[in-house]
């Protein structure tokens, strides 16, 4: 580690690994700045930054107390200041530090100026390069198990995959919960980038040398390109819930969605990963439930806002939920590829189930003349009805309205031999 004295302020520089994905880091002190004092100076302490400048500040003070804005050459500056803003998931801490939102500069910027709007003590900039992403980065897929949940788990980036340095290592000690809840977020960071997983590591590192946490706070990201991130990974405890983190799920929509929405990429992917753990899991899309840790009421698909004060997943986004979770439960319901037990004996027999999700009754058409066994099941394998014989081909409404809310599958067994099985959503 190199230290420098520049400014009258400790300017400590590192480098993170010499690969070439090439990440920075370095962070300068301003023991105490006051709004009597003019704006001050200095020159950004990283040697190379591609492909973006991430940045963040820690401070003693008031919530509005600080402004920046940047210069490529100290003499040409942005128009207009940035009043920096605390995060809304990093709390104020017993000695009053605050953490700022993290914030993104073009990688030209090679100054800094610093205003005081009012009294600040402790100040401690945070800067990094996460270094330009290499090209095609494989993504993971998951083989199902043919007897659970026929909703696939999509392909992603695993941390190797946004993270190929090697250089931002999972939890050290990850806990584990079981998953109830699945809570949605916005990253309120920028909505355009050249280079995602750069965002993401960017992400990592305020996470991790900012905040102080062990690991990225969300268990998945996603891009506006569609492209899922793992974070924590499945079942692990989170940072992103203030404070009531077990039994969630936290999924970060990477974008501000204060004033636009997420792209329909987004959101198509946000469908396709909420559908395959809430099928998994045997919950309803479109259901309520009790969530112990924050002692409240709430969605099964819920914004960061329904249990916390926060304005997160942003004003644009969160009046989509209703739309995010009518699609989970399409998906579930008629998208999700039916999963048979077992090789089916003749491929020209045919089942379709109408209308799903449903509430009352179900239509049930099958193609088999010598008619066929109906057994229901809860997602979760166990019998919620008593199985039914079908006499000879064509429709059969069969009364579903006893059954709780939830999924469950549908099997049909002929006399000839073939199982067919179709996932329905009771409402």
């Amino acid at each position: 580690m190199t230290k420098i004295l520049l400014a009258g302020n400790l300017l400590v520089f590192f480098t993170l690994g010499a690969t070439a994905q090439r990440q920075e880091r370095a962070t300068f002190s301003l023991p105490h700045f006051s709004s009597s004092e003019p704006p001050r100076t200095y020159a950004l302490p990283l040697s190379e930054v591609a492909p973006f400048l991430a940045w963040s500040v820690v401070w003693r003070g008031e919530p509005a107390a600080l402004r920046v804005r940047f210069s490529p050459d100290g003499r040409r500056w942005d128009d207009t200041w940035t009043l920096i803003r605390p995060d809304v998931h990093a709390t104020t801490d017993l000695q009053g530090r605050r953490v700022s939102m993290l914030y993104f500069e073009p990688p030209q910027m090679s100054y800094l100026q610093v205003s005081a709007e009012a009294e600040v003590q402790d100040a401690t900039f945070h800067f990094f390069s996460p270094g330009a992403s290499p090209q095609n980065a494989p993504t993971s897929s998951e083989e199902s198990d043919a007897y659970a949940c026929p909703c696939p788990k999509p392909p992603y980036l695993n941390r190797q995959g946004w993270c190929p340095a090697g250089n931002c290592p999972p939890h050290p000690n990850p806990v584990y919960t079981t998953v109830t809840h699945l809570i949605v977020h916005h990253s309120a960071s920028s909505n355009t980038a050249s280079d995602w997983a750069a965002v993401v590591r960017a992400i990592w590192d305020y996470h991790v040398n900012t905040n102080g946490w062990a690991d990225i706070g969300y268990n998945w990201l996603i891009d506006p390109n569609g492209v899922l991130y793992e974070g924590r990974g499945d079942n692990v405890i989170g940072a992103h819930f203030c404070g009531a983190n077990s039994a969630t799920m936290g999924v970060c929509v990477i974008g501000d969605f204060t004033q636009q929405t997420p792209t329909t990429a987004a959101l198509t992917r946000l469908s396709h990963l909420l559908a395959w753990k809430l099928c998994a899991i045997g919950a309803q899309p479109l259901d309520s439930a009790w969530h112990a840790p924050s002692a409240k009421v709430l969605p099964r698909i819920s914004g960061h806002r329904d249990g916390c004060n926060t304005a997160c997943p942003g004003n644009a986004f969160y009046p989509l939920m209703p739309n995010v979770r009518t699609s989970v439960a399409n998906r579930i319901a008629q998208e999700c590829s039916p999963a048979p037990a077992r090789p089916l004996a003749a491929e020209n027999v045919s089942l379709l189930v109408y209308p799903n999700p449903t509430r009352q009754t179900l239509s049930v058409d099958c193609s088999w003349p010598t008619g066929a066994w109906l057994s229901i099941f809860s997602a979760d394998g166990r019998a919620a009805r008593t199985r039914q014989w079908l006499e000879g081909q064509g429709a059969h409404i069969i009364d579903v309205a006893p059954l709780p809310q939830g999924l469950y599958w549908l099997c049909l067994q002929s006399l000839e031999g073939p199982e067919k099985r179709i996932l329905f959503v009771k409402q």
